[in-house]
């Protein structure tokens, strides 16, 4: 599943019901949540899905915060790793242009660039990468999924403050990955289904 930063999830609702890439009710829930010092504050979310016909196993979304000052902690937001940010979410696809339409109405970008391995639309959290298998190969040395059925998540690229300290805390933790044009990459069998990728902020 993909989620996007949303502000407003019955807007994005109606504008990707318009779009026609969805046609769903928005979805709303709230929790309890426990602060590091035990205080119990609510967390509440409002989901706006979109439908991509040509990518059936997977899903996609808009994510309203409701109290965002309760579920946004500076302490957990710092990893050992040095991740920082998430860089790129990559999908796989046999054509990667055929996704275009449907990804500027769930993103509400109309610019995408084009390149020889796919196309690219950029977010304000990360872009949205859209590659065909053998470029999914070429880029990150592992296996690109099936796409028999449509276009499928395939990998997170997250943006590292130290390279080095990423690739100690790696180790140090026994999870197996390479290096490949100066990135760390992690297998989808090691990264529990998507290829997970380490480069320099």
């Amino acid at each position: 599943m993909l989620a996007l930063e949303g502000r407003n999830a019955h807007a994005d609702a109606d504008a990707f019901r318009a779009a026609g890439v969805g046609d769903f009710a928005v979805f709303d829930f709230e929790r309890e949540a426990r602060r590091p010092d035990g205080s119990v504050v609510k967390v509440a979310f409002s989901l706006a899905f979109a439908r991509d016909e040509q990518a059936p196993d997977a899903a996609f979304f808009t994510s309203q915060q409701h109290h965002p000052e309760n579920f946004w902690n500076p302490a957990f937001q710092e990893h050992a790793n040095t991740a920082e940010r998430i860089a790129a979410i990559v999908l796989v696809a046999e054509n990667p242009t055929d996704h275009h339409i449907f990804l500027s109405a769930f993103v509400g970008e109309r610019e995408l660039m084009a390149t020889s391995s796919g196309i690219t639309i950029h977010t304000p959290r990360g872009d949205i990468v859209v590659m065909d298998p053998a470029a999914f190969g070429g880029h990150f040395g592992v296996e690109p999924p099936d796409t028999a059925d449509g276009a499928r998540l395939a990998a997170i690229v997250f943006g590292v403050r130290d390279f080095s300290a990423t690739v100690v805390v790696l180790q140090s933790a026994k999870i197996a990955a390479s290096v490949r044009m100066g990135r760390v990459i992690v297998a989808p069998d090691e990264g529990r289904g998507a290829a997970l990728i380490f480069a320099p902020s």
